[in-house]
């Protein structure tokens, strides 16, 4: 026993005496550690302090030590070891039941610890005595280069493109900006100014350094690269190569805050190569660049896309007179200057030019003389717009290609400041080989419609002022006329006719006397024999001469729309290579020759004419892809096999003729039936009006084949306009139209816009949906439903079974009297009207306590906009609920003659990201839905003076918040208003 007590006395040392060196070792290399813990971050805390140092003092001309710059390097790889013995110190402290391995650890950690203490103890002592930077020779970069440039003081638009390029350079979250916009209008001239606003200290803190650097059309990425190492006092070795270059840019950028200016800007550059570091790499950095080309801003991913337009009238003058001088307010001077200033059209180039070309000339025969020559003729002020041209035609020229080109020429043959039809100019150009038609006509018109994109995105059109419409700025256009001469095009069209110069006559091939107010055809034109476009159209002429069409067999479009011509001589025939054809609005012509040789012939406008039966017989036109009949309201006749044999045909407009259909041919029967047009195999696209249903009880597939469609069904005693239809849209309009009558159900399914107007047959729509198993409209995506006085709800939830409207996006109700809700009975939560933007409601007076109630609500998560008017019984516009509730997506909401409306929304109903309120005569309405939750989301507010003092507020800093977001408005002009009336409907010039 003994034995075994002295044994296990001296195993129980032995024990003590390792557990003693074990702890002691944990306790020093905890000590350790936390001194070199301490340590290190001192050494972090002076590295910081340097960089900053030497930041600043590059700014200033100075450049880092090699001492410098490798004390830094050293701290870095200290930093870095001490990180990984923290990592393997946090490993010995749980290494577990293996003691021996876990000192042996402890102890090498112990020894490296105190070993790397001392060494950043060293580096801390040696920066101290550090030489940190060293004086250049090079000047100190300054922060901004002062530009050059005119005063933009007092132009109000021009103000405000600054106020708005000072916001986007506060906002972080936008580093990519772009000012776009045709050559010669002020882009430079406004960046110039914006640069010289950054010389303040207040925005300058943003930033190191501004660089500027002029692209120019003919890109050098040397050239870039070297600029920008300029401004940063950066110097290149001689022969290095671009890839080298880009990295000492790129090291240098990335330590400095810098704001890049990119001017005149042709083309994607790619910033990469150049070495400007990315906006997700290098947060303190931001672009901004100028072009003419919206597609280089997109390639350029900008951010913000600034446009800029021309002056407006009082600017123009403004900037005219200030070039000219005083003596353009002499009396008799005053009037001409200023009709010479809107000649300028509002481009500032051309503005400045022609006042500065006329500064202190106080003849008026000089005046008088150099607006004679504005009004007629490019050519004779060449020299003095040549600085204008010049620009102009850079941008020509650089178009992507010469169909651009030749489509842009084309545009001048049309009047100045004319709205020209994008589908008539389409039209023109498929006939005139500008593009393809070896393709479908649907393939042909988006490619001219890119092509028509393209020059609006190159500034070279822009849009014209209705809806489809493009038209050409004055001086683009004297541009073009002064290009095109040489090219073959003529125009004289809006003007005076003048002689065409006879050594012109025999190259001219597209001539265009349009509007020109002529009653007979200039004698000139009888010696173009290589013509191949002539535009007549808006002009009183009455009669075209029988040996005109011998002189100019070439012709593949011919336009003679809008004139007085009651009849064509059978010349006409001689036009064998003729392939457009528009005599659109001439309301006098009651005939035209037979179309027996006009074999050619691909789009047919005979719209708005007197003819009582076509010009064509079975078996001819077999090459026309386009017949426009609409609003022939003399068209009686239509032979049989007439439209059978148009086996090319692909678009037909019969709206709002007066042709009435029998749904099948009887044998000996000589008028074309509707099974005709079920025959045509290529037709896609189909504008027609039925007296009723009775045609569609034929099979339905032909309606599948179309991929757009504008089918109307209504009594001859209805109105008989259309609404427009949209690109791919399915449009139905029934009117007067019981809609539990057969037949509708092919119409119903295959619709994507769905109008009902004064219809009977149902108390909601759900019964139609139901008793004709239209599987809940789910193609449906428009619907308005108008003077339905039977209809007392829209959904019916004890009428159906599953989902109805999915899809629906917008939803009109007007004229209903005796509608009392939109939803009725308990409806499926999911997919009734999921999908809705728009809620549009008018005049439907039976409707109380609210519009949308609380089981509607449930369905709008995706409402963007509601309207509604003339409820005079609703006095709030969403129900309340127990719980909160939201319209996530719901940004406008207009409101008129509401005149028991108190209330928008309870506090449970939250609109995150409502941003414009329009108000007119609801004067009980004293609350809007504005919180501080949603104030700032808040960018306009319109409604009477007198309404908007009379509201309450829960918190007053709300009402200062959003108070410059209101503009008054009188009750007349208020939002809405429009809505009353059902306005004229305006058929659609479309293939």
């Amino acid at each position: 026993m003994e034995i075994v007590g002295a044994f296990v006395a001296e195993v129980t040392q032995c024990m003590s005496i390792f557990l003693f060196r074990k702890i002691s070792t944990l306790v020093s290399l905890h000590g350790n550690m936390k001194s070199l813990q301490s340590e290190i971050q001192k050494l972090i805390s002076r590295k910081n302090e340097l960089e900053e140092d030497i930041r600043l003092a590059i700014t200033e001309g100075k450049n880092p030590t090699s001492q410098a710059l490798n004390w830094i390097k050293r701290v870095e790889e200290i930093e870095h070891d001490v990180q990984l013995m923290m990592e393997d110190a946090g490993n010995s402290s749980v290494c577990g039941s293996n003691l021996d391995c876990c000192m042996h650890s402890g102890l090498r950690l112990r020894k490296t610890a105190k070993k790397k203490c001392g060494e950043v103890k060293q580096l801390l002592i040696d920066s101290c005595t550090l030489h940190i930077m060293v004086l250049d020779r090079k000047p100190p970069i300054k922060p901004v280069e002062n530009m050059t440039a005119p005063s933009l003081a007092g132009q109000k638009a021009a103000e405000e493109m600054l106020e708005e390029l000072l916001r986007c350079l506060k906002d972080g979250a936008i580093k990519r900006i772009a000012v776009w916009g045709m050559g010669g209008i002020g882009k430079t001239t406004l960046v110039k100014n914006f640069n010289n606003l950054l010389e303040s200290p207040p925005l300058m803190q943003s930033f190191d350094v501004v660089i500027w650097v002029t692209v120019s059309k003919d890109l050098d990425l040397r050239r870039v690269q070297s600029r920008i190492a300029e401004r940063l006092n950066l110097e290149f070795d001689v022969g290095e190569s671009t890839e080298g270059r880009a990295i000492k840019l790129h090291e240098t950028l990335m330590k400095t805050r810098f704001l890049l200016i990119l001017d005149d800007v042709w083309e994607k550059l790619d910033l990469d190569i150049v070495g400007i570091p990315q906006d997700d790499e290098h947060a303190k950095c931001k672009i901004l660049l100028t072009t003419r080309n919206l597609d280089v801003c997109r390639g350029m991913m900008t951010t913000v896309n600034i446009k800029m337009d021309v002056l407006n009238e009082a600017a123009a003058w403004n900037l005219f007179a200030e070039s000219a001088g005083d003596v353009v307010e002499l009396e008799v001077i005053n009037p001409l200057a200023r009709a010479i200033a809107r000649r300028c059209c509002g481009l500032p180039l051309a503005i400045k030019t022609m006042g500065s070309s006329m500064r202190k000339k106080n003849m008026i025969e000089l005046w008088e003389n150099v607006l004679c020559q504005l009004q007629h003729s490019t050519l004779h002020v060449r020299s003095v717009m040549e600085e204008v041209y010049l620009p102009l035609n850079l941008s020509y020229i650089s178009l992507p290609s010469k169909i651009h080109r030749w489509c842009f020429l084309y545009c001048s043959l049309y009047p100045e400041n004319f709205s020209i039809e994008a589908n008539e100019l389409i039209q023109c150009w498929i006939a005139d080989g500008l593009i393809d038609d070896h393709q479908t006509l649907e393939q042909s018109f988006n490619y001219g419609i890119s092509l028509i994109e393209n020059l609006k995105d190159s500034c070279m059109l822009e849009q014209g002022e209705g809806v489809g419409t493009v038209r050409m700025h004055g001086l683009a256009r004297d541009m073009a006329i002064w290009i095109s001469i040489e090219t073959g095009f003529f125009c004289q069209a809006g003007t005076s006719v003048s002689v065409i110069p006879q050594k012109l006559q025999k190259s001219l091939t597209r001539i265009s006397f349009m509007n020109c107010n002529i009653t007979r055809i200039p004698s000139q034109l009888f010696r173009c024999s290589r013509m191949t476009v002539l535009l007549l159209q808006g002009n009183p002429l009455e009669k075209i001469p029988d040996n005109l069409f011998q002189e100019v067999r070439a012709l593949r479009v011919l336009n003679l729309s809008g004139t007085l011509i009651k009849s064509l001589p059978s010349t006409l025939l001689h036009l064998v290579q003729l392939r457009a054809f528009l005599v659109r609005d001439c309301c006098y012509l009651e005939k035209l020759p037979l179309f027996g040789d006009l074999c050619e012939l691909q789009m047919l406008d005979l719209s708005g004419t007197r003819l009582r039966e076509l010009p064509w017989k079975r078996g001819m036109l077999g090459n026309l892809r386009y017949l426009n009949l609409s609003h022939t309201l003399y068209l009686e006749n239509i032979e049989t096999g007439t439209l059978r044999g148009l086996s090319s045909l692909e678009a037909l407009d019969m709206s709002s003729s007066a042709y009435k259909w029998d749904a099948t041919g009887n044998v000996g029967e000589p008028r074309a039936a509707f099974d005709e047009l079920l025959s045509l195999q290529k037709l896609s696209v189909l504008h027609l009006r039925l007296d009723s249903a009775n045609c569609l009880t034929l099979e339905s597939d032909w309606l599948k084949r179309l991929r757009k469609f504008n089918i109307r069904i209504s009594p001859r005693s209805c109105h008989s306009n259309y609404l427009p239809t949209q690109h791919d849209e399915k449009r139905v309009i029934l009117r007067g139209v019981d809609l539990m009558t057969g037949g509708l159900e092919g119409l119903f399914c295959n619709a994507s816009a769905l109008d009902l107007v004064n219809c009977g047959g149902m108390d909601n729509l759900s019964e139609v949906v139901v008793r004709h198993n239209l599987h809940g409209l789910s193609g449906l995506k428009s619907l308005t439903i108008s003077s339905c006085d039977w209809i007392t709800s829209l959904i019916n939830g004890e009428t159906i079974l599953r989902s109805m409207l999915p899809n629906l996006e917008h939803l009109k109700l007007r004229r209903l009297k005796n509608l009392s809700a939109i939803l009725e009975g308990i409806v499926p939560k999911r997919g009734c009207l999921g999908m809705l933007k728009t809620l549009e409601v008018v005049d439907c007076g039976r409707l109380e306590k609210q519009l949308i109630s609380f089981s509607f609500l449930r369905q709008l998560k995706n409402l963007e906009e509601i309207k509604v008017g003339e409820c005079r019984r609703i006095k709030r516009l969403i129900a309340g609920s127990a719980s909160n509730s939201e319209l996530p997506k719901l940004k406008i909401i207009e409101m008129w003659d509401m005149v028991n409306l108190k209330g928008v929304c309870t506090r449970t109903v939250h609109l995150p990201v409502l941003e414009r309120i329009g108000v007119s005569n609801c004067s009980l309405l004293m609350k809007l839905p504005i919180t501080a939750y949603n104030a700032a989301a808040i960018k306009e507010i319109r409604g009477e003076l007198e309404w908007w003092n009379n509201i309450t507020w829960q918190d007053y800093e709300i009402k200062s918040l959003v108070q410059r977001r209101f503009q008054a408005c009188a009750v007349s002009t208020s939002l809405g208003k429009e809505e009353r009336a059902e306005e004229p409907e305006t058929p659609e010039r479309s293939w």
